[in-house]
């Protein structure tokens, strides 16, 4: 007896002393090297979501983010439309989540302070757009939530450098036959899906957990990035790809479900065309293209945009294309519209593109 109790003394001393180090290790971490948290998690189909009421402070920002009380990087709106109130609902990915500015200075906010100024009528601009979404995440949440909401006009903001290649994960929708169906919803056991909810959770709260991902993520995050740079320069190709055919072919399917959701609640679509940093400047384009192809004469600076809006006629679907007004803000000498090291826009970038899609 005495034994057994001698070895549970030893046994509880160590484990009190292992927990007493990851705190310490965790305080340390915070203070002398802060992680970037995470801020999302998923619903059972796997859909990306922010954590409700989630508020955390983004130390390579400067910036403490929230979210409201059903995980959107916005302020609280009322499930509920309010009478009289016109309802826009963004949808995008880590542009419009925009989590490298205060709230107040992204897209979204200021559009919707400019439509209530300018239109002369009552606007609500609801966001709810979560990193890493494509057109099939952004079809996915309109289904099971987004139209609930009754937007009045839905704004699809699409990335051009990595929504076809977000959408080719095919998580949610594929082509059959020339025919965009469903996929089935994913497998696994409460308890998996527990587990992952709570992976997430630490992600979130802790700089540790994030830290030890970061490094055996890091071969991952490495090759995603190759190979979206190999897609981006497939983007600007005179002639498409198979990989780029199918997936413009699906984007379209996505985008042409999308319009008939929208239609059967008499709500409008419309689609904001971000632009690529590279396609700032004739300059910019040339450096991006003598990287990828060796020859500045392979690749075509309006690609993207002009394949985009071919699909956009034939659907009939109203595009803005935000590249002629960077571009000239560019040429003129404006101010930079991205932050350099992390590739999304600065203030600036969202007030411009803001005032473009507002004009």
């Amino acid at each position: 007896m005495k034994r057994t109790n001698g070895w549970l003394g030893v046994g509880l001393l160590t484990i009190g002393a292992i927990v007493v180090g990851v705190l310490l290790g965790e305080a340390a971490l915070r203070f002398i090297y802060p992680q970037q948290l995470g801020v999302w998690h998923q619903d059972r189909n796997g859909l990306a979501l922010h954590w409700p009421g989630l508020i955390t402070y983004l130390p390579q920002f400067g910036i403490t983010a929230s979210f409201n009380s059903v995980g959107m990087r916005d302020r609280e709106h009322a499930a509920r439309k309010p009478e009289g109130v016109f309802r826009v609902l963004v949808l995008g990915d880590s542009f419009m989540e925009a989590l490298q500015v205060p709230f107040e200075k992204s897209l979204p906010s200021l559009m919707e302070r400019a439509l209530n100024e300018r239109s002369g009528r009552r606007v609500e601009v609801v966001n709810a757009s979560v990193s890493g979404w494509g057109t099939d995440d952004e079809l996915q949440y309109l289904t099971r939530y987004g139209m609930q909401l009754k937007p009045d006009l839905i704004l699809l903001v699409m990335t051009l450098h990595n929504d076809i290649s977000d959408n080719l994960r095919q998580q949610f929708h594929t082509i059959r036959n020339g025919t965009l169906v469903e996929q089935p919803p994913p497998g696994g056991s409460p308890f998996r899906y527990e587990l992952l909810q709570l992976k997430a959770f630490l992600a979130t709260r802790s700089h540790t957990y994030q830290l030890l991902l970061r490094a055996r993520r890091a071969r991952e995050v490495r090759d995603t990035a190759s190979q979206l740079r190999s897609h981006v320069v497939e983007l600007f190709m005179p002639s498409d790809t198979a990989q780029i055919s199918r997936g413009l072919e699906l984007t379209a399917l996505l985008l042409e479900r999308v319009q008939t959701l929208a239609s059967s609640e008499r709500s409008r679509v419309v689609v904001v065309l971000l632009p690529l940093v590279m396609q700032l400047s004739d300059e910019r384009f040339a450096t991006f293209s003598r990287s990828a192809s060796g020859s500045a004469r392979d690749l075509e600076i309006d690609k993207p945009q002009r394949t985009m809006k071919r699909v956009g006629d034939r659907l009939r679907l109203t595009m803005i294309d935000l590249l002629p007004g960077f571009r000239d803000w560019t040429v003129r000498g404006g101010r930079a519209l991205y932050l350099e090291r992390d590739g999304h826009w600065n203030e600036e970038g969202h007030r411009l593109a803001a005032d473009i899609v507002v004009r």
